[in-house]
């Protein structure tokens, strides 16, 4: 199947996937499609791996890689807010109700040791930057473009300038 998607992109047939799993950008992408790799949450060692992993898998076809970084975010002229900012951003009424359906549905709390498992900080919403901030997303970008994926995306549009002039 030709369109213009797949001449863009050199592909077999229009299917983009988003994941935040390797397995499933390698599986597409080696089906004709293009897998695109969700990146916030990874560490910058993470995506490297991951990358290095996913064109081992794909030899040579396209993928894609999808960072998030608003280019006006609350904070951003400040140089972002950090996770603990963000929480404290979450109004009381709205913890509140979320306490009272955890206890209706009988939702037990998350173990600490799972929390934030499979995110950057860890679940740490202490000090660090938030994962959607420029300053977070600056070292993915920079391993992003050493590997080269035939398509690079902001999820919440166009991204800085900064980044656009990479």
């Amino acid at each position: 199947m030709k369109t213009a998607i797949t001449e863009m992109f050199g592909i077999d047939v229009p299917i983009l996937a988003f994941t935040h799993c390797r397995d499933v950008v390698a599986a597409v992408t080696k089906a004709g499609g293009m897998g695109v790799l969700g990146a916030v949450a990874h560490t910058p060692e993470q995506l490297e791996i991951d990358l290095k992993w996913i064109e081992d898998e794909v030899g040579g076809r396209p993928y894609g890689v999808d960072l998030i970084v608003p280019a006006k975010y609350a904070g951003s002229d400040n140089g972002g807010l950090t996770m603990a900012d963000i929480v404290g951003l979450i109004p009381d009424e709205h913890r509140q109700f979320v306490a009272r359906l955890m206890e209706k549905y009988d939702v037990p709390p998350l173990p600490d040791d799972e929390r934030g498992a499979n995110s950057r900080n860890g679940g740490d919403l202490s000090g660090t930057a938030a994962p959607f901030s420029a300053a977070q997303a600056d070292p993915l970008l920079e391993i992003a473009l050493a590997h080269q994926p035939r398509l690079l995306v902001n999820a919440l549009g166009p991204p800085p300038g900064h980044m656009i002039e990479r």
